[in-house]
């Protein structure tokens, strides 16, 4: 049994994005279907293999996933959308 760990920033910027229209737009427009924050959430734990968002600060290896697979390109998302 994994002790519970706090989520820090990496935690936090995804539960901010879950929560932007535009984020949803983008999981749209890569064709994944997304109609809400739970969804767009479940999205990034499935983006970097986690079940819990906090993992994210934690797991080298699923930090690695989170910004290759979801930071990363909807960054360039939203510097083309002219969001940044």
């Amino acid at each position: 049994m994994q002790a519970h760990v706090k989520g820090g920033a990496l935690a936090k910027l995804a539960g901010r994005w879950a929560n932007e229209p535009a984020f949803l737009e983008w999981l749209s427009a890569i064709g994944q279907p997304a109609r809400s924050p739970a969804d767009a959430a479940a999205f990034m734990r499935r983006a970097a293999g986690v079940e819990s968002r906090a993992l994210l600060d934690h797991d080298p290896v699923a930090k690695a996933r989170f910004k290759s697979r979801v930071i990363a390109p909807y960054a360039k998302y939203r510097a083309s959308a002219g969001c940044v």
